[in-house]
């Protein structure tokens, strides 16, 4: 993700429970609801034995927002009972962003 503005990363790594059933669908629904909030940037995710999602936002006040949204709290507290061994999140200011593709 190139830029020249300034935005915040969430950074959300998990470890999984043995129980995942529901978790896909859950997952999707959330991805589906956070691109529809103000102040949604963009996401990018990656699973192995640790789930690494990385969703960028405007502003610390966005990311407040989607924190106490009602159906993502839901799944916040789900992924808690059911789902997840742990997780780890952070909140980072990108100053800066550039990347490389030798496809382009």
């Amino acid at each position: 993700m190139n830029s020249d503005r300034e935005y915040y990363a969430v950074i959300f790594m998990t470890r999984l429970s043995n129980s995942e059933e529901g978790y896909e669908e859950m997952n999707q629904k959330m991805i589906e609801l956070a691109k529809q909030q103000n102040g949604f940037i963009g996401i990018e995710s990656a699973r192995s034995e640790v789930g690494i999602t990385v969703s960028y936002r405007e502003s610390l006040e966005s990311i407040k927002n989607w924190k106490l949204n009602a159906e993502h709290t839901l799944a916040r507290n789900l992924g808690r009972a059911k789902w997840y061994t742990s997780y780890d999140l952070k909140i980072c200011k990108v100053v800066s962003a550039y990347n490389f593709n030798k496809e382009d």
